[in-house]
């Protein structure tokens, strides 16, 4: 009976755990950027009874074995294994920010943070007062040569994460009304987005 009862409890708190995690996705669905969270159960090791007198070792010249008879298994319920985060590309979405991106494939946007350099999937953007991309939460976006400082209305990012500027108005960019008015006759290469992959980007701990 009592065993009964164990072992249904572990199957509560598996399904309450799995429920958190159904609720976590739920709450996030709009944030931009956000991969949902999979929860991955297993059941106990089974315990195997063998007789209590006996054993069952025999020694032999090359080692040992054991020959205990097996006379009964007991299945003890299921636990959490692990969540692990489902990176499965998400749609796109337009925008009216000019700096927002957004990437196809498995790649991660680069970002620095006060605790290093932190990876994410979320690439809308802002610009900060001395012209560097940064994140909403403000911490600056990381291209190949480290932050990326632009112009509004005079840069543009190519399919690869190339960043440009025409630099026919990189002095006096307020010449400049809309990105439409930029007619590019003049480009000029500023940076590269730090784009990085994880071949195992199942054990990426989310923060």
């Amino acid at each position: 009976m009592l065993r009964g009862m164990y072992t249904g409890a572990s199957g509560m708190v598996a399904q309450m755990h799995k429920m958190d995690i159904l609720a976590n996705n739920l709450a996030n669905v709009d944030v931009t950027g956000y991969k949902k969270d999979t929860s991955v159960h297993k059941a106990f090791p089974e315990l195997l009874l063998r007789r209590m007198n006996d054993d069952g070792v025999y020694s032999f010249p090359i080692g040992s074995a054991d020959t205990s008879p097996i006379i009964g298994r007991l299945g003890s319920g299921v636990e959490l294994n692990e969540a692990y985060t489902d990176f499965t590309q998400g749609a796109f979405k337009q925008t009216d920010n000019p700096f927002d991106m957004a990437m196809e494939g498995r790649g991660f946007f680069a970002v620095e943070t006060p605790y290093g350099e932190r990876y994410t999937r979320n690439g809308s953007f802002i610009l900060g007062k001395e012209g560097m991309l940064l994140t909403k939460e403000g911490f600056p976006v990381l291209g190949e040569q480290g932050p990326i400082y632009i112009k509004k209305n005079n840069f543009i990012v190519d399919q690869n994460g190339n960043v440009f500027q025409n630099e026919t108005f990189a002095a006096n960019p307020d010449r400049l009304v809309s990105m439409e008015e930029n007619e590019w006759e003049n480009t000029e290469f500023l940076d590269k987005l730090k784009i990085v992959e994880f071949h195992r980007d199942r054990y990426l701990k989310k923060q």
